[in-house]
């Protein structure tokens, strides 16, 4: 049997221990020794080293989402760029029929503004809403004087 993977979640103290790509448990760090919860048979085992598990480091992505049309964006590949209202939107797949809205903007629900980031159209098309705007400082800087506009 190959051993289970132990992915380090906090560093040296906690880890989420997968088989074939599935999550089955955790570990604990205690002392000295390191107690391993299985979540499939609902026991703890305590070891006294990581010996029996394959241990990995979390892997931290440095990626830079990109930009639609000057406007930042939540993911990673975006799709079928376009300004589709006069905003600026793409799709999240290439399969998607859903229009998300890039960048920062500030939705008025029934108990004031609130903040968004990256709404679909729908969302815009169904509410007040102020934007887009390029970064979340200026986002809220924006509903902070709409706020003091009202008073």
């Amino acid at each position: 049997m190959s051993k289970l993977t132990a992915k380090n979640v906090i560093k040296d103290s906690f880890w989420i221990v997968e088989r074939n790509g599935n999550r089955i448990g955790t570990i604990k760090r205690q002392d000295n020794s390191y107690l391993f919860y299985d979540n499939l048979i609902k026991t703890n085992t305590v070891y006294q080293t990581l010996d029996s598990f394959k241990v990995v480091e979390n892997e931290t992505k440095d990626t830079v989402n990109p930009t639609v049309f000057g406007y930042p964006t939540h993911t990673d590949t975006v799709f079928d760029i376009e300004i589709l209202d006069n905003v600026a939107v793409f799709k999240k797949t290439a399969t998607s029929n859903i229009h998300v809205a890039a960048g920062y903007w500030a939705l008025l629900f029934p108990m004031g503004w609130r903040p968004s980031f990256c709404p679909k159209l729908k969302t815009l098309k169904e509410y007040t809403h102020m934007g887009p705007f390029k970064s979340e400082s200026d986002m809220h800087l924006a509903i902070k004087r709409r706020g003091q506009e009202n008073e």
